[in-house]
């Protein structure tokens, strides 16, 4: 079944091509300019497609995490860098063409024949945190990123997106086809219960979204700001073994209250379970170690988003994202 699928990966995704090529995917993925870098000295991004003639008239997956770079990055990505890069991909795949390099500065080209079909899937969509207007006059980012990447894409993917399915926008792409959401929540609780050996457990979560589209019980989150939150509601957990499941996380801070709020409320145990760990501009990597030390190692998540944290330093926290993807693909 994986023949029937190219894969090009863009910088926010290389280092799930191992897994790729595991189960026989043709891995493709961005060439380096004369520096042996992604970045020109002015910051401009450079991007050249690896194999191109060989997508001539396939299916392409284009897979991207758009968001900012974790510590193993030797260069730093942006969500802007790496939503761009996405861009520059697919107008390649929609505009192919072959350079000839006649003569010192002298080029001809020839037109390819486009893949048969462009799919992208975002493992951490774009502007995922500004799915709606909070205030009069500002821009819906994550829906301007979805639109702009239809002009040059059949369809976009996306796993366990913040902007819940109720959106007005969300609903209407998801309701015609142009958008589809993948979920790592129910790989992740089995994972869970196996590594943390929990035969009986109940799930909760603080996350709006997840209850609604998992039916998950949960409690009440207030949000300040990026880093603040406050965890309330009463719930009957004593004696009881919870897996916590919440959508993303960049600080840490409201699986930390949440554990802690139901530590002190009679839980036996508590296991957080996280799709998508976001390094921050800031602290880089910092708040998510601090976050594996305060929930002394008892947390899964996945690497929609690499990070050195998770990838190298906790391996056994860490639940590898392409077998959903691959179980995906096989039904389209």
């Amino acid at each position: 079944m994986s023949g029937k699928w190219e894969v090009v990966l863009c910088s926010g995704a290389e280092h799930l091509a191992n897994q790729f090529k595991k189960l026989g995917y043709n891995i493709h993925t961005s060439g380096l300019n004369y520096d042996g870098k992604r970045f020109f000295p002015n910051s401009d991004l450079y991007t050249r497609l690896d194999g191109l003639e060989e997508l001539e008239g396939k299916r392409v997956l284009v897979v991207q995490s758009a968001t900012y770079s974790g510590e193993l990055d030797k260069e730093k990505f942006t969500t802007a860098d790496r939503f761009w890069e996405t861009l520059q991909v697919l107008d390649i795949l929609k505009n192919p063409i072959k350079v000839f390099e006649k003569a010192h500065k002298e080029y001809e080209y020839q037109e390819l024949k486009p893949p048969k079909e462009i799919v992208v899937l975002y493992t951490f969509l774009p502007c995922a945190l500004q799915d709606k207007a909070f205030k009069t006059g500002e821009a819906i980012s994550a829906k301007l990123a979805v639109e702009l990447t239809l002009m040059k894409a059949d369809k976009v993917v996306t796993i366990d997106p913040h902007p819940p399915e109720k959106i007005p926008w969300v609903k209407k792409l998801v309701e015609n086809g142009k958008l589809e959401l993948l979920s790592a929540v129910p790989t992740l609780i089995e994972e869970a219960a196996k590594r943390f050996n929990l035969d009986l457990y109940e799930l909760l979560t603080p996350d709006e979204g997840a209850q609604e589209r998992f039916g998950i019980k949960g409690f009440k989150k207030q949000r300040f700001d990026s880093f603040t939150v406050i965890i309330s509601g009463a719930s009957n957990v004593k004696g009881k073994k919870i897996i916590l499941v919440d959508d993303l996380t960049k600080s840490g801070s409201t699986l930390i209250k949440a554990r802690n709020f139901l530590l002190e409320n009679g839980a036996e145990e508590v296991v957080s379970c996280v799709t998508h760990v976001l390094p921050t501009i800031g602290e880089g990597e910092k708040l998510l170690r601090n976050l594996v030390e305060k929930l002394e190692g008892k947390i899964l998540t996945t690497n929609t988003v690499r990070t050195k944290t998770f990838e190298e330093e906790n391996p056994k926290c860490l639940v590898d994202i392409v077998p959903i993807i691959h179980k995906w693909l096989q039904t389209t």
